[in-house]
């Protein structure tokens, strides 16, 4: 819990940022990562399955393959050390989130981080504490007219000359992250509350803390944020609207997106220079697996054939790592929706795995559609987001053993449905990328 909170707080880079010096976040996740493994030998190992745990080595020695290709042993190592933090976090929350108990901690940590993290924000809007380091001013537009000094209390702008945009520390310093993160916990506060209390005291109960959340979430200014938030919802109310119309709703958000309609003054429409240079990227992430199938141009050396970032996860991944990583990467996060699925469909619906595992997968499906505009392929929220969907389905398998409910512990088949996943997402990208030139 500790390695958590000071991954996500960074509260040592904020007020004592000389002891960094001394690598104390290494440390402790040295020492985190011992005792994890000690306690689970004692429990009787941790909740992944050998073949999570392939997936993810072979992952990481594709990584390291691609880098020694194009490059040196120097680069390989180092791509490779930079891989180890998010496999890490992997791994760590498979040894310790083994029991329902122990994944609802984790939820409320996580939260509390968020929240944390929320408020020094609004201290940074409505007071300018931390100014420069929470707040990125942009222009509104390009012909603004600028005042004569910049004012040091974004809320009290009143010369429409600037958006600024909330950010947060550590890996959360982009707006996009920030808001991707925020669209991550919210659905975990219905896992929090009283379970004997109504439906309306329930909502009382959640209602300011979401409304906290969608206050922040909005300061960030982030587009795919909104779209995020959009499909999140759809999904988990899909049920109960029928999928053909969330499925129309769903297209009618993209257009919308895509039109600018969303996302207030940074609108997005395939004219403008943004969405451009989007589309520019994605192209040239094509032609990047083009040239190299099967292992691509290696861990980060997209910005070695394109002046900007790919501002996709998938096309990040297919062109650094080739189909080889691509299919490993998407396997991984088939692997975390097979899990809940596989919960959902075998539990009853007031089990409480099952609930959870309903509000565990609309947090990812927010979080993926945000990383379809995002290069965040690596970013640590994702690999404890996979971690957690292993705990919860190995607590699930604990709970309910295999003569009551044998389809649950049948093992999850990935590389049909990876592979699937793997020529869905490049037909999509090719079809964007064609119908909006």
């Amino acid at each position: 819990m500790l390695y958590v909170f000071m991954v996500f707080v960074r509260p040592i880079e904020q007020f004592a940022p000389e002891i960094m010096a001394y690598r104390p976040i290494l440390i402790l996740w040295a020492v985190t990562f011992l005792a994890s493994v000690v306690e689970a030998r004692q429990r009787g190992g941790g909740a992944a399955s050998r073949q999570h745990f392939a997936v993810l080595a072979w992952l990481s020695v594709v990584v390291f393959v691609s880098v020694l290709l194009h490059s040196d042993l120097s680069a390989a190592m180092g791509a490779f050390g930079v891989i180890s933090t998010p496999a890490m976090l992997f791994v760590l929350t498979c040894l310790n989130v083994d029991t329902i108990e122990r994944f609802k901690t984790l939820t409320k940590l996580f939260l509390g981080c968020v929240v944390v993290l929320c408020f020094q924000g609004l201290l940074a809007f409505h007071q300018g504490v931390n100014l420069e380091m929470l707040i990125i001013p942009q222009l509104a537009h390009e012909n603004v007219i600028l005042p004569k000094e910049r004012p040091t209390v974004p809320a009290l702008d009143d010369s429409g000359a600037y958006i600024w945009r909330l950010r947060s520390v550590g890996f959360l310093n982009d707006p996009n992250d920030f808001a991707q993160t925020i669209i991550v916990v919210a659905p975990w506060l219905f896992m929090h509350l009283p379970e004997k209390a109504s439906a309306i005291w329930r909502m009382i109960l959640v209602s300011p803390w979401l409304a906290l959340l969608g206050y922040v979430l909005t300061l960030t200014h982030s587009r795919g944020g909104m779209l995020g938030v959009a499909a999140a919802l759809l999904f988990f109310f899909k049920d109960r609207i029928g999928k053909v119309w969330a499925a129309l709703f769903g297209m009618a958000g993209v257009l919308a997106f895509s039109l600018g309609l969303v996302g207030g003054d940074r609108g997005l429409t395939g004219k403008e220079r943004s969405a451009s240079e989007r589309i520019d990227a994605w192209n040239d992430g094509i032609q990047m697996l083009k040239s190299d199938p099967f292992l691509g141009v290696g861990y980060g050396n997209f910005t070695e054939h394109h002046e900007r970032t790919a501002h996709n996860s998938f096309v990040l991944c297919f062109a650094e790592l080739g189909l080889l990583g691509y299919f490993l990467w998407i396997g991984l996060i088939v692997l975390a929706f097979q899990a809940l699925n596989r919960i959902i469909r075998c539990l009853k619906s007031d089990d409480a795995h099952a609930q959870y595992a309903v509000l565990l997968r609309t947090s990812f499906v927010g979080f993926l559609v945000c990383a379809w505009f995002l290069s965040r392929t690596f970013v640590p929220t994702l690999f404890i987001l996979m971690g957690m969907t292993v705990g919860l389905l190995h607590s699930a398998r604990m709970r309910h053993p295999q003569a009551q409910v044998p389809e649950l512990h049948q093992p999850l088949l990935w590389r049909m449905a990876s592979a699937q996943v793997v020529v869905v997402t490049l037909v999509l990208v090719s079809m964007f990328i064609r119908f909006s030139r």
